[in-house]
C-alpha cells in the first residue's frame, strides 16, 4: 500500500505549536497550560539617519514614514507571537550625532493591542526624526550591551577621595610678655591704664582636624583618581573605619568613561540603565531555559558608516566585558567605514553563549529597508546578508545567504548572527520581518500526549470477551496558540500482560510517558512513531493527494526523528459525506434521513483528478450551491492547501500538494467503537477470525471517522451540516487556521449491530455476518444534536435521524454529552429498541460556582440567571426513527420532578430487575449534587401515560453534614453515571449506587495557586468542600409493588449528607451491619469518603480542598471493589514537566474502595491490608497508583500476552483473565465467566 506519512510538513506543524500567547480557558482543556519558560526578547535598533528622509521609486512616502507606518502596524497587530514577547526599541544615530546608537524604550512584554507598553513604543516612534550618519556597528554594540546588562563605556577602578586628616600649627591663644603692657584683651596687651596697647604675642600648638569630601573634580582616568574639589571639604568629628589611606582616605569605585561612540549616557536612567550598566531585560540567570530566545533586530536603509576598528572595537569589548575581543579581518569586509568585520566577529560572540557574558545565544537579524537593499549586487548588502543569515542545523527558515541559497554569497555554519536576513520596501515588510525573527528565535517542539483512557473494545459479535487490542487517542495540545484545532491521532496496539505494547516493549513508561522506539499496528513502515502525533496510526492512512516526498533520516544531534518516504498519490480522495439536503441563503438545510451527500460524488471511485473534483464543486446538485468559502474549507479537508482569505471564485485547477495536507483533530472525549461486520466463532463462542472490521470515532476538527480496523485506512468521514453552517467550527477543516479551539464531534458513540449465522469451517463453528450496523452518538461541546446512522456499508453511510435542541420535542436538550444507552422497552404493547440519553450540558456550568437564579461573573461571560439549566431532562427515543417516546424534566414532560433543574451530562445507568430483557430502572446524577432513579413499567397492557412510574430523587448531596443546603454554588457535580451493584446481606437485598464528584468544567478551580495566567478563574477559588465518593443504598428497588402496584412508602428518597456515614472504614466491624441494615431512625442510608483523604480518612497534606476530583469515567465495580480514576491537580507522582513544554497540570491516579459499605471486610472482620489500598495513597511524598499526567481513565481489558487460560493474546479472543490496563502491566486479575447474553426477546407467559 502507498504510505501517506507527513514528512517535511511534520516539522512545520510543530512550528505552529509555539506557545506565545495565552487564551483563558474554562473547560477540561485548561489542564494543558502554557509553558513556564520560553521567553522571547528582542531589541529593535532602527536607522534614523538622514537618508531615511529619502523616497524610493514605486513607494509612497519617505523611508522614515514607511518605517513608522510599519511599526504602527506591528504595534496594532493581534498576531499571537507578539503578546508574550519582550520588545525594546533603540535608534541610531542618537540625536543625529552620526556616532552613536541609543536605547529609547526598555524591553517589556508587548501584551494585548493598546497595552501600556505598546503605547510607550508608539510614542517613541512618533518622535523619531531622520538626521546624521549610519553608525551601525556602534548601535549594534549598544543594543547587545543592553540585552546582556553590560555597557559600552570604558571602565576603570578609580580611587575616590572621601576623607582627609590635616595637622597644623594653630594659634591657641595670646600672651603679654612686656611688663609695661600686662593686660590682655583678645590679641592686644594694654598698659595699666588700659589706654595704650601693643599686639599680643600668639601662642602656637599643633592641631589635627578631619574633613569629608562633598563634591569632586572630574575623574582623571589616566591616573585613575577622582580628587575632591577645592571647596568640597567640610570638617567632621572623625573618620570611620574601613577606608584606605594614600595621602587622603579613599574608596575604590568602578567608573565608566564616556566615549564619543557610546550611547550609554544618552539613555535615561531608571528602567533602562543605572550609573554603570544597562539593566538586562533577559530572565534572571537562575530562571533561564534552553527554549528562551533573544536577539538584536537591526534595520537600516543604506551602507554603514562613521566607524572603524579603533572606534568599534573598544565599545564591543566593553559590551562583551572582554578586552581580548578583536575585530577579525578573516570574516566580513574590513574596507570602508562600515566596520563590517567588527560586526561579524561581534555577532559570532553573541551567538556563541560561551563567549558572551549573558551565557545565552543571542541572534542577530538584519532588515535592509528601501530600494538600496534589493538583491545581492552591492557590497554592503552582501555584508548585511552574511551578518544575519541563518546557518544553524535546527533553523526553521532559510534566507538569501543560508547554506541552501543559490548564490556565491551563501554561508556554511556556524555563520555569524543567524537571526535572518530580510529585505523590505513597504510597510508590511516591517511587521512580517519582526514576527518572522521572533519565530526564528526558537519554537519549542511540543511533545504529543496520550489523553484519557485506552479503549479496549468489547466486540458485539463476541460479547463474552474483550478484544486483544487497545486504541490510544494521541493529542498534541497547543494551549495559548489561537488555532482552531489541536492535532491528534488514533493508534492501535496489542495488549501484552495488561499493557499496550509493540512486541515486548510497552508503549508507555512507568509514569505514563511514551517509549519513542515503538510503533503501532497500523504503521507497517518499520519506522518508530512512539510519542508522535503525526506519524503512524490513522494519520498515515488518510487518503490525501500528494507528490512524492523523500524520507527524513534520524539525527539525534538535532533531535530529528526518522520519517519514511511518502509515495506519490496525486489522485487520492477520501469518502467525505454530510447531511445537507439543500442550500438556502447561504445556509445548509439538513436532511432528516436517508442517503447522505457525498463530497464529491464519485460512484465508488478511490482516485479522482483535481479537474473532476472542481467539476463536481461547480456542477453537482446541492454541492454547487454551497457558499464559496465553505467550498474552500472542504477542498482543504480533501487535502488541497488553499488559503481561506477572501476567496472570490473557485480555483481553475487544484495543484497536488508537495506533501500531505492534513487536518486531523484530537479525540479527547470520543472513544473509538469497534464495528465487526463478519467473522467466525468457534464452539466456545470465541471470535477466531475477523473478515471485516471497522473502528468509529469522532475528532475535534469535525469529522466522524470510520477506519478499517486491520489497516487503519479511512473508509468514510462524516461532517454534519451543523458544523459546516458554523463559520468558526468549519474553519477547523483547514489545518493551522487561527481561532478558538473547536470541539467538532467529541461526543461518545455506540454501535447497535445484528447478525445472521451460517455454518462455519470447523466443528461447531459459525460464520456470522452483520445484517444491521447502526451507530449513535452526540457532539459534546461541538453541538446540541444526536445522530443515528446506518453503517452497514462503511464506505457509504446513511442517516437514520437527527435530534437536537432546535426541535420542539427536545427543547430542554443542551450540549450532547450523555453517551446513549441502547435498551429494549415495552411501549404501546410492543418491544421497542430505544436510545436513552441524559439532557446534556449547559455552558453556564463553566463557572465553578454557577447557581440557578444567579448571574455569572463577567470573567465567565455574565448572564446565566435562570430557573432551570439546559439539559435538565432524560429522553427515551426510538432507535430507528428518533421519535421521542417518553421524557422527564422539571415541567412539561411525561412525568415531572420539580427537582430536575440541573444539567444531566452523564450516561444513564440502566437495570433490568427481572431479566426479561427490558429495562426497568434508570439511575443518574446531575450537576446540582442530586441522584435520581426512574422506574419504568414494562407490563403488558400498560398505557403510554403510565409507562413512567416514578421519578425519585434518591439523594440531595448538595447538603452539609448537618443536612442544610450548601451555599455559594458548592454543590457536588456528577459528570459520570453511577455504578450499580446488587448485594445480598442475609435477608436484605439492596443496591449500592456508587458515584463520585468533581468539577470537569473547571478542573483547576482551586489549584494551582501560581501560574494561572491562561486559566479561569483568574484567581483560585477558596473554601471549596472536598469531592467525595458516595455509596448510596437503594432499598426500594427490590419491592415487588414498586412498579406494578401503588408503592408510596419509599425508604430511599431525598437522602442528605447527614444521613450517610462518613469514613465507614473507621467503624468497629461489629457495628457495620447495624449501622447500615439496622432499624430505627439512626440507620445510615449509605456512606462517603473524601477523595483527598488516605485510608484512615485523614486529608492528605499538600492538597487544596476541592482540588482532587473524579469525572473522567464512571467507577468500575469488580469483585467487591469500586475503582475510580481521580484527577489530582497538585499530584506528586509524575515528574516535573519540562518548563519549555506545555504544562500538563496535574495527574490521574487510581483509587479503590470496598463494597458494599465502604469498609474492607474478610470473614466478618476488618481486612486491614485491603483497607490500606483504599483512598489516596502517598508514599515518600509521591502519589502511588499513577495513571499518568493529565486526565486519564481506567480501562478493563484482557491480560494478553499468553498468560492465563484465556489470555486474549493477538490470535485469541477468549473471555479468560481480565485486568485493569496499566502502563507497564495490568493491575489485578479477575476470571471472566461466560454468561448467556440474549440478543432476541420472546414473550413469556407470566402471571400479571
Amino acid at each position: 500500500m502507498n504510505l501517506r506519512p507527513l514528512a517535511v510538513a511534520c516539522m512545520s506543524f510543530m512550528g505552529t505549536c509555539v506557545l506565545t500567547a495565552s487564551v483563558a480557558q474554562a473547560s477540561d482543556l485548561q489542564i494543558y497550560a502554557t509553558p513556564t519558560a520560553g521567553q522571547k526578547t528582542i531589541v529593535m535598533m532602527l536607522d534614523t539617519s538622514g537618508s531615511m528622509e529619502y523616497t524610493d521609486r514605486g513607494q509612497a512616502g519617505t523611508r522614515l514614514t514607511r518605517l513608522k507606518n510599519g511599526m504602527y502596524a506591528l504595534l496594532n497587530s493581534n498576531d499571537p507571537v507578539l503578546r508574550e514577547t519582550k520588545v525594546g526599541l533603540g535608534n541610531y544615530s542618537s540625536g543625529g550625532d552620526g556616532r552613536t546608537g541609543q536605547i529609547l524604550v526598555e524591553a517589556d512584554k508587548m501584551g494585548p493591542v493598546n497595552s501600556a507598553h505598546r503605547q510607550k513604543l508608539k510614542a517613541a516612534i512618533d518622535n523619531l526624526r531622520a538626521s546624521g550618519g549610519t553608525p551601525t556597528a556602534h548601535a549594534y554594540a549598544e543594543a547587545a550591551a543592553y540585552l546582556m546588562g553590560t555597557n559600552t563605556l570604558k571602565r576603570a577602578t578609580i580611587k575616590v577621595d572621601k576623607f582627609k586628616t590635616e595637622t597644623k600649627s594653630e594659634i591657641v591663644g595670646y600672651s603679654c610678655t612686656n611688663t609695661s603692657y600686662p593686660n590682655l584683651d583678645g590679641n592686644r596687651c594694654y598698659d595699666k591704664w588700659w589706654y595704650n596697647y601693643k599686639t599680643a604675642s600668639p601662642n602656637y600648638k599643633n592641631v589635627t582636624r578631619h574633613y569629608q569630601c562633598a563634591s569632586w573634580r572630574t575623574t582623571d582616568f589616566i591616573n585613575e583618581v577622582q580628587r575632591c574639589s577645592s571647596t568640597g571639604w567640610s570638617e567632621v568629628s572623625g573618620i570611620p573605619n574601613g577606608y584606605e589611606q594614600d595621602g587622603v582616605y579613599y574608596i575604590e569605585e568602578v567608573q565608566a568613561q564616556d566615549s564619543n561612540y557610546s550611547g550609554f549616557n544618552k539613555s535615561e536612567k531608571g528602567a533602562i540603565r543605572d550609573d554603570l550598566n544597562y539593566i538586562s531585560p533577559l530572565p534572571a540567570a537562575a530562571q533561564r531555559q534552553s527554549c528562551d530566545g533573544q536577539g538584536v533586530y537591526i534595520l537600516s536603509d543604506g551602507e554603514a558608516n562613521n566607524s572603524r576598528t579603533s572606534y568599534a572595537e573598544p565599545i564591543m569589548q566593553q559590551a562583551l566585558n572582554d578586552t581580548g575581543f578583536r575585530c577579525s579581518d578573516a570574516g566580513l569586509s574590513s574596507s570602508g567605514s562600515g566596520a563590517w568585520h567588527c560586526m561579524g566577529e561581534f555577532a559570532k560572540y553573541l551567538f556563541d553563549k560561551t563567549k558572551n557574558p549573558a551565557g545565552v545565544s543571542i541572534q542577530t537579524a538584519f532588515v535592509g529597508f528601501g530600494n538600496d537593499f534589493q538583491g545581492l549586487n552591492k557590497t554592503h548588502v552582501q555584508q548585511a546578508c552574511k551578518l544575519s543569515s541563518r546557518t544553524q542545523d535546527d533553523r526553521r527558515s532559510n534566507d538569501a545567504c543560508s547554506p541552501t541559497a543559490d548564490t556565491v554569497h551563501k554561508l556554511t555554519k556556524p555563520g555569524y548572527g543567524n537571526g535572518g536576513y530580510f529585505e523590505a520596501q513597504a510597510t508590511e515588510g516591517v511587521t512580517d520581518s519582526v514576527i518572522q525573527f521572533i519565530k526564528n528565535l526558537g519554537d519549542t517542539k511540543i511533545e504529543p500526549l496520550p489523553t484519557g483512557a485506552i479503549s479496549v473494545p468489547v466486540d458485539a459479535l463476541n460479547p463474552n470477551g474483550f478484544q486483544p487490542y487497545g486504541y490510544l487517542r494521541a493529542l498534541s495540545p497547543n494551549p495559548g496558540q489561537p488555532v482552531s484545532v489541536w492535532a491528534g491521532n488514533l493508534k492501535k496496539y496489542n495488549i501484552v500482560n495488561g499493557a499496550l505494547a509493540d512486541g515486548a516493549t510497552t508503549v508507555f513508561t512507568e509514569l505514563g510517558k511514551f517509549d519513542l522506539t515503538t510503533r503501532d499496528i497500523w504503521n507497517n513502515t518499520g519506522v518508530a512513531d512512539g510519542g508522535l502525533v503525526d506519524q503512524g496510526g490513522v494519520y498515515w492512512n488518510l487518503p490525501m493527494p500528494t507528490q512524492e516526498v523523500e524520507a527524513i533520516t534520524a539525527n539525534p544531534l538535532t533531535n530529528t526523528r526518522a520519517v519514511p518516504k511518502i509515495q506519490a498519490n496525486p489522485n487520492a480522495i477520501r469518502n467525505l459525506f454530510t447531511d445537507a439536503a439543500s442550500v438556502s441563503a447561504g445556509q445548509l438545510t439538513a436532511a432528516t434521513q436517508g442517503v447522505l451527500l457525498e463530497i464529491p460524488a464519485k460512484s465508488g471511485a478511490t482516485t479522482v483528478s483535481g479537474e473532476y473534483i472542481l467539476d463536481k464543486f461547480n456542477n453537482q446538485a446541492v454541492l454547487e450551491d454551497f457558499p464559496l468559502l465553505l467550498k474552500y474549507k472542504l477542498l482543504n479537508y480533501l487535502g488541497y492547501n488553499l488559503d481561506l482569505t477572501t476567496p472570490t471564485e473557485l480555483p481553475t485547477q487544484l495543484n497536488v500538494p508537495t506533501q500531505p495536507f492534513i487536518s486531523l483533530g484530537g479525540s479527547i472525549h470520543s472513544f473509538p467503537v469497534q464495528l465487526t461486520y463478519s467473522g467466525e466463532l468457534d464452539v466456545n463462542g470465541d471470535l477466531t477470525s475477523v473478515r471485516q472490521q471497522s473502528v468509529l470515532y469522532g475528532s475535534m476538527e469535525g469529522g466522524l471517522h470510520v477506519v478499517d480496523a486491520r489497516t487503519g485506512i479511512e473508509q468514510t468521514v462524516f461532517v454534519p451540516s451543523e458544523i459546516l453552517n458554523n463559520p468558526d467550527a468549519s474553519r477547523a477543516l483547514r489545518f493551522g487556521e487561527a481561532g478558538t479551539v473547536q470541539h467538532g464531534i467529541s461526543g461518545a458513540w455506540i454501535a447497535d449491530p445484528a447478525y445472521k449465522a451460517e455454518r462455519g469451517t470447523g466443528t461447531g463453528s459459525s460464520v456470522v455476518i452483520a445484517r444491521k450496523m447502526n451507530v449513535y452518538g452526540g457532539m459534546r461541546m461541538g453541538g446540541k444534536s444526536y445522530y443515528g446512522m446506518d453503517l452497514m456499508n462503511p464506505r457509504k453511510p446513511e442517516l437514520l435521524f437527527r435530534i437536537g435542541a432546535d426541535q420542539s420535542n427536545f427543547s430542554r436538550m443542551g450540549q450532547t454529552w450523555s453517551k446513549p444507552v441502547l435498551a429494549n422497552i415495552r411501549y404501546q404493547d410492543k418491544i421497542r429498541r430505544v436510545l436513552i440519553v441524559g439532557g446534556g450540558y449547559d455552558q453556564c456550568y463553566e463557572y465553578p460556582r454557577f447557581s440557578l437564579g444567579s448571574t455569572n461573573p463577567a470573567e465567565f461571560g455574565g448572564g446565566c440567571s435562570k430557573t432551570a439549566a439546559e439539559g435538565n431532562a432524560v429522553y427515551i427515543v426510538d432507535a430507528q426513527t428518533g421519535e421521542r417516546l417518553w421524557w422527564t424534566s422539571n415541567a412539561g414532560s411525561n412525568l415531572n420532578n420539580a427537582n430536575l433543574v440541573h444539567s444531566i451530562p452523564s450516561r444513564i445507568s440502566t437495570l433490568d430487575r427481572d431479566a426479561d430483557g427490558l429495562v426497568d430502572h434508570l439511575y443518574f446524577g446531575d450537576l446540582g449534587g442530586q441522584v435520581f432513579r426512574i422506574d419504568l413499567n414494562n407490563a403488558k397492557g400498560t398505557p403510554t401515560s403510565s409507562f413512567g412510574k416514578n421519578v425519585i430523587r434518591l439523594a440531595n448531596l448538595a447538603t452539609s453534614n448537618t443536612g442544610a443546603a450548601v451555599a455559594s454554588g458548592d454543590a457536588p457535580r456528577f459528570y459520570q453515571p453511577p455504578t450499580i451493584t446488587i448485594h445480598d446481606e442475609g435477608s436484605d437485598t439492596f443496591i449500592v449506587v456508587g458515584i463520585a464528584s468533581g468539577d470537569r468544567s473547571t478542573p483547576l478551580d482551586v489549584a494551582p495557586s501560581r501560574g494561572r495566567e491562561s486559566l479561569k478563574p483568574f484567581d483560585p477559588i477558596q473554601n471549596r468542600p472536598t469531592n467525595k465518593v458516595y455509596g448510596l443504598i437503594d432499598r426500594d428497588f427490590i419491592e415487588p409493588e414498586l412498579i406494578r402496584g401503588n408503592y408510596t412508602s419509599f425508604k430511599s428518597q431525598n437522602i442528605t449528607l447527614d444521613q450517610l456515614q462518613p469514613n465507614p472504614q473507621n467503624l468497629n466491624a461489629s457495628l457495620i451491619r447495624n449501622t447500615f441494615l439496622g432499624t430505627g431512625s439512626g440507620v445510615k442510608q449509605g456512606w462517603y469518603r473524601s477523595l483527598s483523604s488516605n485510608y484512615l480518612g485523614s486529608e492528605v497534606a499538600g492538597r487544596t480542598p476541592g482540588g482532587v476530583k473524579a469525572f473522567e469515567e464512571e467507577p468500575i465495580a469488580i469483585k467487591g471493589n469500586l475503582f475510580i480514576p481521580v484527577y489530582d491537580p497538585e499530584g506528586t507522582g509524575v515528574e516535573d514537566a519540562d518548563p519549555c513544554q506545555p504544562r500538563i497540570v496535574g495527574e490521574s491516579n487510581r483509587q479503590q474502595y470496598c463494597l458494599p459499605f465502604g469498609v474492607c471486610l474478610k470473614n466478618g472482620l476488618k481486612d486491614t491490608d485491603s483497607e490500606k489500598r483504599t483512598g489516596m495513597i502517598i508514599e515518600d511524598g509521591k502519589n502511588k497508583n499513577v495513571l499518568g499526567a493529565g486526565i486519564r481513565g481506567i480501562t478493563l481489558g484482557p491480560v494478553g500476552g499468553g498468560s492465563g487460560s484465556g489470555s486474549g493474546g493477538p490470535n485469541t479472543n477468549s473471555c479468560g483473565t481480565l485486568t485493569l490496563i496499566g502502563n507497564l502491566q495490568g493491575a489485578g486479575e479477575w476470571e471472566c465467566l461466560r454468561v448467556l447474553n440474549p440478543v432476541r426477546w420472546y414473550e413469556k407467559n407470566v402471571a400479571p
